[in-house]
């Protein structure tokens, strides 16, 4: 199945794909938060089934190692199909998103603390 033609739809089917909760996959996808509307929008047909594939993709993928990536992509830049900043430009891109995907989730965390209609 090809990506989703509907940006919001891929970014959401792809953070299930990876195991973000519903409402989660859904605000990251960039929709206002609401609760349920995630559910809903992870029935409809063509997103399941790009969330099945994408989740057989990662299944293929899970096996390899953070070496075993960074022995292939220098393997990559030794035969000379990308070049060496391309894999440090990678490296930084993967880093910055790591560190943005942490702080979501901490933010998220915060949020669920706060009980709504308290004090």
């Amino acid at each position: 199945m090809p990506i989703l033609t509907n940006a919001r739809h891929e970014a959401f089917a792809r953070a299930r794909a990876q195991g973000a909760m519903l409402d989660d996959a859904y605000e990251d996808a960039g929709f206002a938060p609401c609760r349920g509307h995630g559910s809903r929008l992870a029935q409809q047909a063509e997103i399941a089934e790009r969330i099945a594939e994408l989740r057989t993709d990662e299944a293929a993928f899970s096996g390899a190692s953070a070496q075993g990536v960074i022995i292939a992509l220098m393997a990559l830049v030794k035969d000379k199909e990308i070049s060496a900043a391309s894999v440090k430009e990678a490296r930084q891109t993967l880093l910055d998103a790591h560190r943005i995907h942490s702080e979501l989730a901490e933010a998220r965390k915060y949020e669920r603390r706060i009980v709504p209609g308290a004090g």
